[in-house]
């Protein structure tokens, strides 16, 4: 039986199905990516908090939130991405190797580690210093020196209720949780390639990305601002220095993700380049 059967008689029928196939591939590992890089940020974020005996950054209801609306609908988007430009002029990939490689779990993890991180140090900044106030759009029943140090309990499990709901903490949360919500967001346009620069890629050829990033980010600003609903998430209004805070983290994320896909592109152009000395050598 034939590996291929051409209904049409065009060989260039081939190449179309070629494209097409790689433009799935393509669609799946980045679908992946993206939802498991998200995933592991909040894993590294309890993490970081569990190793520091330091009482959780979110609520259980802010992580059921931030999956619903973080997660889903940039995936989903992601598998109707068109094929990256580059797509036709890639060697073929060993059909014995995984969906996931080492250089593809490299940058999952190192992608996760950063948005893990940057939460993390903005979430210790607001608990720890005036921040955790500064970050409110309502300021009442908050002081300057309204410090909640004691979040670093040894070895107790029991931690103040009262002390967890205040406006301090509940600040830092909020800013945390807006902080990492926004940075997964901005990963699904990062998520578009491996290797090839956002400002090649761009964000506006993914139309459904453009509305499902859209609808995701409303619906954090709704769970954040309309009374009732964010009392029901335990979020707090955020005033305009915390998106100051959020607006650098994304620019920093944006910066640490062109100089990964440069350091891979430097990386295979340095393969292809040993590739062909051997070509060379056996010719």
């Amino acid at each position: 039986a034939a590996d291929i059967v051409l209904t049409d008689d065009n060989f260039t029928t081939i190449v179309a199905a070629v494209e097409e196939g790689r433009r799935i591939f393509d669609n799946i590992l980045k679908f992946i990516l993206y939802l498991l890089s998200c995933n592991t940020a909040e894993i590294l974020l309890f993490l970081f908090a569990a190793v520091l005996n330091l009482d959780l950054p979110f609520t259980t209801i802010m992580i059921l939130w931030a999956n619903i609306i973080a997660d889903i609908p940039p995936a989903l988007s992601l598998g109707v991405d068109p094929p990256e430009l580059n797509i036709m002029r890639r060697p073929p990939r060993n059909p014995k190797s995984g969906l996931l490689t080492r250089s593809t779990t490299t940058v999952l993890l190192l992608q996760a580690f950063f948005m893990a991180a940057t939460t993390f140090a903005v979430f210790l900044a607001a608990v720890l210093t005036p921040f955790g106030n500064i970050v409110l759009l309502d300021k009442t029943g908050t002081s300057p020196d309204m410090y909640v140090p004691s979040i670093f309990h040894s070895g107790n499990p029991e931690v103040n209720a009262d002390e967890n709901q205040s406006p301090h903490i509940a600040g830092a949360r909020s800013i945390a949780f807006g902080v990492l919500t926004v940075l997964q967001l901005n990963q699904a346009f990062l998520s578009r390639s491996v290797d090839v620069s956002v400002f090649r890629t761009g964000i506006y050829a993914n139309k459904w990305m453009v509305w499902c990033v859209l609808l995701s980010f409303v619906l954090y600003l709704l769970g954040t601002y309309v009374p009732k609903l964010n009392d029901w998430l335990e979020l707090v209004p955020l005033g305009w220095p915390a998106w100051l805070v959020i607006l650098g983290a994304v620019l920093l994320q944006v910066v640490f993700s062109e100089l990964m896909k440069l350091a891979l592109r430097q990386r295979s152009r340095t393969r292809a380049q040993k590739r062909r000395s051997i070509d060379a050598t056996v010719a």
